[in-house]
């Protein structure tokens, strides 16, 4: 890794973007608009009359930035990989574009995302709305069984993560926000109920889709449900414990 610069790698489909991919870590704050501002920033840029999404993600600490220049990827370069294996594997998620790397003083800085645009809603609607839209609870369902049954384990399996879009009666789901994310040739039973727990807080919600799920997987459908509700509860009961002693 150099001392100082930016370390790009671009999907050989998107060379003719690397003028603009080499220049984001100048023009982010200047250019685009920004949609998201938490954590991390998401923003939206026209390139040659389309749209890209570029995700800058929070400036890293000290030993985080270590640990990104010496073990393991950093979370752009996860979310790139990640991101092109799921093509690869034929689960719909937005096409890794590039991925762009800042290095100051020998040390990773900070990260970049840069996708094609997805304008779908997401599937929050499913935990506002916990009574009906039957079809999409199939599809989001639906959704997990190829994915986990192709050995992808979302990191964040929330609602908000997964996009969706209705052609006709039949519903298309993609997914975003995956660097926390792994994959195992054969999941159990038991890491693929776990996964799930994330969904959401709403239990009717979540057991109408975990419920879904397993029937589609040929599993006990009660008996699945049990093991996701009680890891959400254990991890409810792991959050209230840590914000009682802050």
């Amino acid at each position: 890794m150099r001392l100082n610069g930016t370390q790009v790698i671009i999907n050989p489909v998107y060379s003719h973007l690397s003028d603009f991919v080499h220049s984001l870590p100048a023009i982010y704050d200047k250019e685009g608009e920004l949609v998201y501002d938490e954590r991390n920033q998401v923003r939206f840029f026209t390139v040659d009359g389309r749209t890209i999404v570029v995700k800058r993600f929070k400036k890293p600490m000290l030993h985080q930035r270590i640990d990104y220049t010496v073990f393991r990827p950093s979370k752009a370069k996860r979310a790139y990989q990640y991101g092109m294996k799921l093509v690869e594997l034929g689960i719909s998620t937005p096409t890794p574009i590039a991925c762009v790397e800042t290095v100051s003083k020998g040390l990773f800085l900070q990260g970049y995302l840069v996708t094609e645009y997805c304008g779908d809603p997401d599937s929050r609607i499913l935990r506002e709305e916990p009574e009906g839209h039957d079809e999409l609870v199939e599809a989001v369902a639906k959704y997990l069984v190829d994915c986990h049954e192709k050995g992808f384990l979302h990191g964040d399996t929330n609602l908000s993560n997964f996009l969706y879009h209705q052609e006709g009666s039949t519903y298309h789901i993609t997914t975003i926000d995956i660097n926390r994310s792994h994959f195992s040739p054969n999941p159990s039973r038991k890491e693929c109920l776990e996964s799930l727990f994330r969904l959401t807080h709403v239990r009717p919600t979540l057991k109408r889709i975990v419920s879904r799920y397993a029937a589609l997987r040929g599993w006990d459908e009660q008996a699945a449900v049990d093991v996701v509700i009680r890891k959400l509860e254990k991890f409810e009961k792991r959050k209230k414990m840590l914000k009682l002693h802050r």
